[in-house]
Protein backbone atom coordinates (compact mmCIF):
# COMPACT_ATOMS: atom_id res chain seq x y z
CA UNK A 1 0.00 0.00 0.00
CA UNK A 2 1.41 3.39 -1.01
CA UNK A 3 2.03 5.80 1.88
CA UNK A 4 1.01 9.46 1.50
CA UNK A 5 1.92 12.29 3.89
CA UNK A 6 -0.49 15.22 3.87
CA UNK A 7 0.34 18.49 5.65
CA UNK A 8 -2.57 20.94 5.94
CA UNK A 9 -3.44 23.18 8.88
CA UNK A 10 -7.20 23.01 8.30
CA UNK A 11 -8.66 20.06 10.26
CA UNK A 12 -11.64 19.76 7.90
CA UNK A 13 -9.36 19.57 4.86
CA UNK A 14 -7.19 16.95 6.60
CA UNK A 15 -10.32 14.90 7.28
CA UNK A 16 -11.33 15.14 3.62
CA UNK A 17 -7.86 14.05 2.47
CA UNK A 18 -7.95 11.11 4.87
CA UNK A 19 -11.36 9.92 3.70
CA UNK A 20 -10.57 10.36 -0.02
CA UNK A 21 -7.15 8.77 0.07
CA UNK A 22 -8.10 5.83 2.30
CA UNK A 23 -11.10 5.16 0.07
CA UNK A 24 -8.72 5.17 -2.93
CA UNK A 25 -6.54 2.54 -1.23
CA UNK A 26 -3.70 4.62 0.20
CA UNK A 27 -2.21 4.72 3.69
CA UNK A 28 -2.33 8.31 4.96
CA UNK A 29 -0.36 10.19 7.61
CA UNK A 30 -1.66 13.65 8.45
CA UNK A 31 0.24 16.65 9.83
CA UNK A 32 -1.23 19.99 10.91
CA UNK A 33 1.98 21.89 10.10
CA UNK A 34 5.40 21.37 8.57
CA UNK A 35 7.47 21.27 11.78
CA UNK A 36 7.84 17.49 12.02
CA UNK A 37 8.71 17.32 8.33
CA UNK A 38 11.46 19.91 8.80
CA UNK A 39 12.76 17.98 11.80
CA UNK A 40 12.82 14.70 9.88
CA UNK A 41 10.43 13.05 12.34
CA UNK A 42 8.56 10.92 9.82
CA UNK A 43 8.91 7.73 7.82
CA UNK A 44 9.56 8.48 4.17
CA UNK A 45 6.32 8.21 2.19
CA UNK A 46 5.73 7.49 -1.48
CA UNK A 47 4.34 11.02 -1.99
CA UNK A 48 3.90 14.31 -0.11
CA UNK A 49 0.87 16.60 -0.42
CA UNK A 50 1.61 19.99 1.12
CA UNK A 51 -0.71 22.94 1.56
CA UNK A 52 1.04 26.17 0.65
CA UNK A 53 -0.51 28.06 3.58
CA UNK A 54 0.64 26.01 6.56
CA UNK A 55 0.82 27.57 10.02
CA UNK A 56 4.34 28.66 10.88
CA UNK A 57 6.61 27.59 8.04
CA UNK A 58 4.69 27.36 4.76
CA UNK A 59 4.43 24.45 2.36
CA UNK A 60 6.76 26.09 -0.16
CA UNK A 61 9.57 26.18 2.42
CA UNK A 62 8.85 22.58 3.46
CA UNK A 63 8.98 21.53 -0.20
CA UNK A 64 12.33 23.27 -0.73
CA UNK A 65 13.72 21.53 2.35
CA UNK A 66 12.47 18.09 1.24
CA UNK A 67 13.82 18.55 -2.29
CA UNK A 68 17.29 19.46 -0.99
CA UNK A 69 17.55 16.54 1.44
CA UNK A 70 19.13 13.36 0.04
CA UNK A 71 16.64 11.05 1.74
CA UNK A 72 13.56 12.81 0.32
CA UNK A 73 14.65 14.65 -2.83
CA UNK A 74 13.28 11.94 -5.14
CA UNK A 75 9.89 11.64 -3.42
CA UNK A 76 7.18 13.46 -5.39
CA UNK A 77 5.72 16.60 -3.79
CA UNK A 78 2.36 18.07 -4.78
CA UNK A 79 1.57 21.57 -3.49
CA UNK A 80 -2.10 22.50 -3.05
CA UNK A 81 -3.28 26.08 -2.70
CA UNK A 82 -6.13 28.46 -3.39
CA UNK A 83 -3.61 30.98 -4.69
CA UNK A 84 -3.77 31.70 -8.42
CA UNK A 85 0.05 32.01 -8.37
CA UNK A 86 0.69 28.52 -7.07
CA UNK A 87 2.09 27.18 -10.36
CA UNK A 88 5.11 29.49 -10.30
CA UNK A 89 5.68 29.15 -6.54
CA UNK A 90 5.52 25.35 -6.76
CA UNK A 91 7.94 25.29 -9.71
CA UNK A 92 10.46 27.52 -7.94
CA UNK A 93 10.23 25.38 -4.77
CA UNK A 94 11.03 22.23 -6.76
CA UNK A 95 7.58 20.65 -6.37
CA UNK A 96 6.73 17.91 -8.82
CA UNK A 97 3.25 19.33 -9.36
CA UNK A 98 0.53 21.54 -7.94
CA UNK A 99 -3.22 21.54 -7.61
CA UNK A 100 -5.31 24.68 -7.26
CA UNK A 101 -8.11 24.61 -4.67
CA UNK A 102 -10.90 23.81 -5.00
CA UNK A 103 -10.16 20.59 -6.86
CA UNK A 104 -12.12 17.44 -7.57
CA UNK A 105 -11.39 14.01 -6.19
CA UNK A 106 -10.68 12.63 -9.66
CA UNK A 107 -8.14 15.38 -10.41
CA UNK A 108 -6.33 14.71 -7.13
CA UNK A 109 -6.17 10.93 -7.57
CA UNK A 110 -5.08 11.20 -11.22
CA UNK A 111 -2.29 13.64 -10.33
CA UNK A 112 -1.11 11.43 -7.46
CA UNK A 113 -1.13 8.31 -9.63
CA UNK A 114 0.81 10.11 -12.37
CA UNK A 115 3.66 10.69 -9.92
CA UNK A 116 3.37 7.44 -7.97
CA UNK A 117 3.56 5.39 -11.18
CA UNK A 118 6.42 7.35 -12.79
CA UNK A 119 9.11 4.88 -11.79
CA UNK A 120 7.08 1.70 -12.34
Amino acid sequence: MKQIIVADDDPAIRDIFQILLKRAGYAVTLYSNGDLLLNGKFEAPDLFILDKQLSGVDGIEVCQYLKHKDSTKNIPVIIVSASPYIAEAARVAGADDFLEKPFGTKALIELMEKHLNKNN
